[in-house]
């Protein structure tokens, strides 16, 4: 039995308890939130340094104002397990709302987990998040000056990290387009992966918006080395993909396949873009309560995630460290892209499943 299915056990025991106990006790008004003279912490699973903890540590030193009581916030690290460790920290701690979690979820993908590794992020009191936006581009080494050249490739070598949301997404985003994709994985992070562009070991990468916008623009593009194709936009209702006011010059996906193919993308290759764009893009990292933390502090949590987002102060400070306007998620789109990730579905289980086997080989 896993750390999070002993939890489970133990909590519908004590929710039978809470049960019988509320036959025989008179009921009592709710307290009100009040985190005077206390200390919160922000548990973080990663290291000081990345992109995670970086924000982790901003949001700390600007939340404490606009929570009740304007309790003192601290940042701790909590990494290893492959992000597991401070997952399962969260999810053990006090339900007080003195601990709270900003976690790096990879809830997308990990539906595939084993059923005894799985991860119940539904649990967790969900206060909001973070998105973010893919950028692909190719390298102009490979004989093309423009997104239109790329689309006329039959092959490109395509470098990644271990199979996950992005590489599957790039090599189904290939299949679309009918270009073969050659995957080269292992690389640790995507400055590896922009250096490996540099000296010629592959010819197409990802990154975030971020990344676009402070490294490849300045260093590859504006260079000539580069050419930008296009970013996974988040999905529409009626099968577009929702532009993005950063990346104004480049298409989504979906514009650069109706544009360069002279058909809309489809198919469950394209239904599986679809979902780790929603579930993946949309929020990359989670702002979260413990396992039964009363919904009341799970709303002043919120409340406050809420307006420290809208800080002049912490918006500066995100554009310093994350190098682009932060896509914040409030909690009830928060609530939304938990349901999809819960409600995914089996072809689409299946679909992601064979990207993985494929790119594992």
């Amino acid at each position: 039995m896993s750390l999070f299915q002993n939890r489970a056990v133990t909590r519908r025991r004590l929710s039978a308890l809470a049960c019988a106990t509320a036959l025989v006790l008179p009921v009592t008004a709710q307290a009100e939130v009040d985190f005077s003279g206390e200390t919160v912490r922000i548990v973080y699973n990663a290291g000081p340094g990345g992109a995670t903890g970086l924000f982790a540590q901003i949001l700390a030193a600007n939340i404490g104002r606009h929570l009740p009581g304007e309790p003192e916030v601290i940042a701790e690290p909590m990494p290893g397990g492959a992000l597991l460790r401070g997952m399962q920290y969260v999810y053990h701690a006090e339900p007080d709302g003195l601990t709270l979690g900003w976690l790096a979820w990879g809830g997308a993908t990990r539906v595939l987990d084993p059923e005894e590794l799985q991860i119940p992020f539904g649990e967790f009191g969900l206060a909001g998040g973070l998105g973010n936006t893919w950028v692909v581009h190719a390298a102009t080494s490979m004989g093309i000056e423009t997104g239109a050249d790329f689309a006329d490739q039959e092959r490109v070598v395509y470098g990644g990290f271990t199979p996950g949301s992005s590489e599957i997404r790039a090599v189904a985003s290939m299949d679309l387009l009918g270009i073969e994709t050659d995957f080269v994985g292992g690389f640790r992070g995507g400055a590896e992966t922009q250096a490996a562009m540099q000296r010629g070991e592959i010819q197409m990468r990802n990154g975030t918006v971020s990344n676009w916008l402070t490294s490849v623009v300045p260093e590859m593009v504006e260079t000539g080395d580069s050419v930008g194709l296009f970013y996974w936009g988040r999905p529409r209702q009626d099968g577009t993909e929702a532009p993005n006011d950063q990346l104004d010059g480049l298409p989504t996906f979906y514009d650069y396949v109706l544009e360069e193919r002279g058909e809309a993308p489809s198919g469950e290759a394209y239904d599986l873009v679809r979902y780790l764009s929603s579930a993946a893009d949309g929020m990359t990292w989670i702002f979260v309560t413990p396992p039964e933390t009363p919904d009341e502090i799970t709303q002043a949590v919120a409340a406050a995630y809420e307006a420290v987002m809208q800080d002049p102060a912490m918006a500066e400070a995100a554009r310093n460290v994350l190098g682009s306007t932060p896509e914040v998620v409030l909690r009830d789109e928060a609530l939304e892209v938990m349901q999809i990730v819960e409600e995914v579905s089996p072809g689409i289980r299946a679909t992601m499943q064979a990207y993985i086997d494929r790119l594992s080989r």
